[in-house]
């Protein structure tokens, strides 16, 4: 099949075929079926040094989670080929998963239900009230004055004013690392037409 995508990192191989990604031809994962995926390239450095770049891909489905991982030394050997590979994968995730697990998240909201992405110490709360930044004493900014979302700072953020008028702000944020964290930008938009 001319779509597929095989990319081998350490000592595992990743093959996307239409609608799956499988792992090490036993671990498959049906990327219109996830609960929740995570996706992320990072350059890592040790005391100033620079380490290499990890190119990361999680996937959680049923009650598995699996992550690949593709690492470029410090040398950069293989950074095209990963960067190039991860793209495409991302590609696929964004063209197929995202939206799915987005659509789930804006029914649920639109059904009354409050959603959380992100971990306790840095979410961001999603109900039919509209955003608020995790926390005990945050009071949701209205869907009305939300005005979208950024990605910058490693994070996905939601941008919007706190009072009618008022300057735009950040209202909150999570770590691009995090579950679901790309599928905010879905959501968000969706929520707030």
């Amino acid at each position: 099949m001319s779509d597929d995508i095989r990319v081998r990192g350490g000592k595992h191989t990743l093959v996307a075929t239409g609608d799956t990604m499988t792992i090490d031809d036993n671990d498959t994962y049906d990327l219109k079926a996830l609960k929740a995926v995570s996706y992320d390239a990072v350059r890592r450095h040790l005391n100033g040094a620079y380490q290499g770049t990890d190119f990361k891909i999680q996937f959680k489905q049923d009650k598995r989670t699996r992550m690949f991982v593709m690492v470029a030394n410090h040398r950069d050997e293989n950074l095209d080929e990963y960067r190039k590979s991860w793209l495409l994968l991302v590609d696929r995730i964004e063209a197929i998963a995202i939206p799915q697990l987005g659509d789930k998240i804006v029914a649920a909201v639109r059904a009354g239900e409050t959603v959380s992405i992100g971990p306790a110490g840095g979410k961001v709360v999603l109900s039919p009230e509209g955003v608020k930044k995790g926390g005990l004493f945050g009071k949701p900014v209205p869907w009305s004055q939300v005005t979208g979302t950024d990605v910058g700072d490693g994070s996905v953020r939601v941008l919007g004013s706190k009072a009618p008028g008022a300057a735009e702000t950040v209202i909150g944020g999570v770590h691009v690392a995090e579950w679901n964290s790309r599928v905010l930008p879905y959501v968000v938009s969706r929520l707030r037409a």
